[in-house]
């Protein structure tokens, strides 16, 4: 990155928040016409602006024995048998609250919906598509999580079991994940039901739906956002045994190679105009995201950020425009009637902005104090999981019972009224969606939680309950 690019002052500044102030010129920089058209010098202000960013919390790092008052860093505690943040629970709501968004905001490709937004709508349409980003969210907050508890587990034991790490994954994910494909074949039996359902069912079963998204066309069954979990398990394949014998440089390599073998697959998809499902699908796309969420893990070394409330917000904005530059200039998703693939560079700088985007909130919200946030936003961020599983479910639904009757509907007065019926039907869905859930995290996975709890080794469940 050109020194020009940030003031001197700004330089000389040691702060996190010097650092995460440059990131907008940044950002705006890479986003803009020179990386549409593959200009050099904006590739390498991405890879350079990125380590910039971190530059002043690597400096408030090393003086911290210096200047404890001063510290942007608590300090570390990687031998603790505990590592249970309920910050992190709200960051698991705001992913899902991203997906869910993503999910229900209507398309402009509808005449009404782009005649009321007239002129906004190419900035909706790039605000619903970073929405999408709150599953790399969830992605990287799972490695950075995966990352932290076995590293502890490392330092506290001498080793790591990789037997007690899968019975664990097995109890948290898979009676849920059986469950939501349970249902899906109850949906499939219905008279809606598309030929092929039953196919799709297997390759989901199998953890291959995310390579059954990638190379099919779309199809209706509500079962369809089950392919991240696929994405997931595929990881957990390699990463605690590269978690058990690798040491912290070789772990920096690692995930050197997980982001240079998801830029190679995003160059070869824009080389050969991929659709954006096949992009959107592939697993080795997403694994940018693992190595975020390991990279932040290495970076902080069990530390958490101690920042003010207003540099968390400062970074929470930074960490949405990532997301809104990657999508508004880059267009990394282009699932629209008449969007084509931008190309290869375009595609690797939104998804390293969609990243970064996510690293940042995760940095937002790591430290900050339990007592000022929400609980409810806790809460359900606890039952995220079943929240994921069940939300596009309750769009069926709902959508059946509510979206196509009023369709269908000649009154003119109910034609009217159809966006408070939108919104409102939006709500319904939210509410059926957390009814769902909570029920399922109460009667279904309670008892396999409680289960894994007596495989942990370094507990991350809430000390009261099984949560």
């Amino acid at each position: 990155m050109a020194r020009g690019l940030v003031p001197e002052a700004t330089r000389r500044d040691g702060s996190l928040m010097a650092g995460s102030g440059a990131f907008f010129v940044i950002s705006s920089r890479i986003s803009g016409r020179g990386f549409l058209h593959g200009d050099p010098a904006a590739i390498d202000e991405l890879r350079h602006g990125t380590m910039y960013i971190f530059s002043g919390l690597r400096i408030s790092i090393r003086e911290e024995n210096r200047h404890e008052e001063t510290s942007f860093m608590q300090p570390a505690t990687p031998s603790a048998s505990r590592y249970y943040r309920p910050e992190l629970d709200v960051v698991r709501f705001i992913a899902f609250l991203l997906v869910f968004l993503h999910h229900t905001l209507p398309s402009t490709e509808d005449p009404r919906v782009a005649h009321l937004l007239r002129g906004f709508a190419p900035a909706f349409d790039a605000f619903s598509d970073a929405c999408s980003f709150g599953l790399s969210l969830f992605f990287t907050l799972s490695a950075f999580l995966i990352c932290e508890l076995l590293l502890r587990e490392r330092e506290k034991t001498g080793e790591i079991s990789v037997k007690q790490f899968y019975i664990r994954r097995i109890l948290r994910i898979w009676p849920l994940y059986y469950l939501g494909l349970a249902i899906g074949v109850i949906f499939a039996l219905l008279p809606s039901g598309e030929t092929g359902d039953m196919t799709r069912i297997g390759w989901f079963a199998l953890f291959m739906g995310s390579w059954y998204g990638a190379t099919h066309v779309p199809f209706a069954l509500p079962i369809t956002p089950l392919w991240s979990i696929s994405v997931e398990e595929q990881f957990y394949l390699f990463a605690p045994w590269v978690l058990k014998y690798f040491n912290r440089k070789s772990l920096y390599g690692f995930c050197a190679a997980l982001i240079l073998l998801s830029n190679f697959w995003l160059y070869f998809l824009g080389r050969v105009s991929a659709t954006s499902r096949g992009i959107w699908f592939n697993a080795f796309v997403q694994y940018e995201c693992f190595a975020g969420g390991i990279l932040l893990c290495l970076f902080l070394r069990g530390r958490l950020p101690r920042l003010a409330a207003w540099q968390r917000m400062v970074l929470l904005a930074f960490s949405f425009s990532c997301w809104l530059n990657a999508c508004y200039e880059l267009h990394p998703i282009f699932d629209r009637a008449g969007e084509r693939n931008p190309g290869c560079l375009p595609l690797i700088g939104g998804y390293a902005l969609g990243t970064l985007g996510c690293v940042l909130l995760l940095v937002a919200f790591l430290g900050a104090n339990a007592k000022l946030l929400p609980g409810w936003a806790i809460y359900l961020g606890r039952i995220s999981f079943g929240l994921y599983v069940f939300h596009d479910f309750a769009i069926y639904i709902t959508n059946h019972l509510i979206i196509q009757n009023l369709s269908a509907h000649m009154n003119p007065l109910i034609k009217s009224l159809e966006g408070p019926i939108f919104l409102l039907n939006v709500g319904l869905t939210l509410g059926l969606t957390i009814l769902m859930a909570a029920l399922s995290y109460r009667y279904f996975e309670t008892p396999f939680l409680k289960m894994k709890k007596r495989h942990s080794v370094i507990q991350s469940q809430p000390i009261q309950g099984a949560g």
